[in-house]
């Protein structure tokens, strides 16, 4: 291949020669040095964006350590308050006479296989989070037996006090006893019969409580009680209220299954039925067994 190259001045010309592979080469290593620019810019521009990046790595490691010792206080913090809810818990167990929870169990061991992707970071933090990943283990699963352990005295609890707002534990009617539980003599026939409940004497219209909660399963007339009523207190117990002046419900069908609470007005003492004066016949009865009603007063009135 020839080139010419020719001067205005005075027509002198300068011929050039250049072979085919000449040029190729030529071609070559323009190609090459672009390349190798290229390549070497490439490289500076990586390097500052690892150093770059290796200063943020450093800066977000020393956030994320001082992060982790952070989140051991409040996980110290937080074990501390689980011991002490612990304690109460025992404690509130004794109370409502429930068997204490082994400490053993209480100690909730945990365990496992180290994360693969630990094994990218330094040894130092991997052991930290590891510890703490543990420690958070064991806070949780504690947490949840406390829980659940007071889920169960909460259940207990209000059963027992249900049980308690159930059973008759206060005197019906504020007077005096005249005749108890147990076997006497019958003021009409003059032999000896068993007397099945508490005979309490009060002026007539005098109020009669209902002695725990309830419903109301039974009033009406009965054979020698006069105007009586019945409650079902549930847990097999039931009362009686016999020779009432009236009852604080105008209608029989209205009564029943009507609730009542302890301390409400349920009826009115009268001489209804076979009495000697105005006074309460109260029965108490378990698993439909007449039982001593005295052993059911918890509160008994001034006048006795």
């Amino acid at each position: 291949m020839d080139i010419i190259f020719i001067s205005n001045k005075d027509n002198k010309r300068l011929n050039l020669r250049f072979t085919l592979i000449f040029l190729i080469m030529a071609v070559c290593g323009v190609v090459a040095l672009v390349v190798l620019f290229v390549y070497n810019i490439l490289v500076f521009a990586s390097q500052k964006a690892d150093q770059h990046r290796l200063v943020q790595l450093n800066r977000e490691n020393k956030i994320i350590r001082s992060e982790i010792l952070k989140m051991k206080e409040k996980t110290a913090t937080l074990n501390t308050l689980i011991d002490s809810l612990e304690a109460y818990d025992e404690r509130l167990r004794t109370y409502a006479s429930l068997d204490p929870i082994n400490d053993d169990v209480r100690k909730m061991g945990v365990g496992g296989t180290e994360p693969d992707h630990y094994e990218q970071i330094t040894i130092d933090t991997r052991e930290d989070l590891i510890t703490l990943s543990q420690y958070l283990d064991n806070l949780l699963a504690r947490s949840r037996l406390q829980a659940t352990s007071f889920i169960e005295l909460v259940d207990h609890l209000e059963t027992k006090q249900y049980l308690m707002d159930h059973t008759p534990s206060i005197i019906p009617v504020q007077g005096w006893f005249i005749s108890g539980f147990g076997y006497r003599i019958d003021p009409f026939t003059g032999t000896v019969k068993m007397h099945q409940g508490l005979d309490i004497a009060a002026p007539p219209g005098t109020p009669i409580i209902a002695p725990a909660n309830g419903r109301v399963i039974f009033v009406g007339e009965r054979p020698g009680f006069g105007l009586t009523l019945e409650i079902d207190h549930g847990y097999g117990f039931t009362s009686l209220y016999a020779h009432c002046q009236r009852i604080r419900y105008t209608e029989q069908d209205v009564a029943l299954n009507t609730k009542v609470r302890r301390g409400d007005i349920i009826a009115y003492v009268g001489t209804t039925g076979k009495t000697t004066g105005p006074h309460l016949h109260y029965e108490v009865h378990v698993s439909n067994i007449p039982v001593d009603p005295l052993d059911y007063i918890l509160i008994v009135s001034k006048g006795e």
